[in-house]
């Protein structure tokens, strides 16, 4: 497929990928990825996976929760924030892997 459609509010969404893209950074990221496609039941989802510092497994469950932080100055509300953004717009986001290999969250539309 060459050219996706998505019906969403483009500023709340770019919020959430750019929210994605700042914690890769702060990760240590040295590679992005940005991929997009839809599936048969024209569920579209969009794939975003950095080579940053693994999160951890005990954090990864929290990563999501309000105010959870490990940053020293962050308030921890960026990706709950995102999560209620991708809810707000039908879908939502996941955390799909994260290890030495890759981190890759997943947003589903």
């Amino acid at each position: 497929v060459s050219d996706l459609l998505l019906y969403a509010d483009e500023s709340l969404i770019a919020h959430v990928v750019t929210n994605l893209l700042k914690n890769a950074v702060e990760a240590g990221a040295t590679a992005i990825s940005i991929s997009a496609y839809t599936t048969p039941d024209d569920s579209i989802f969009i794939d975003i996976s950095n080579n940053g510092k693994p999160i951890p497994d005990d954090e990864a469950q929290q990563i999501f929760v309000p105010f959870f932080t490990t940053k020293p100055t962050g308030s921890g509300i960026g990706l709950s924030i995102s999560r209620q953004i991708m809810k707000q717009s039908g879908g939502n986001i996941e955390l799909i892997t994260s290890d030495a290999t890759a981190t890759l969250f997943r947003l589903k539309f």
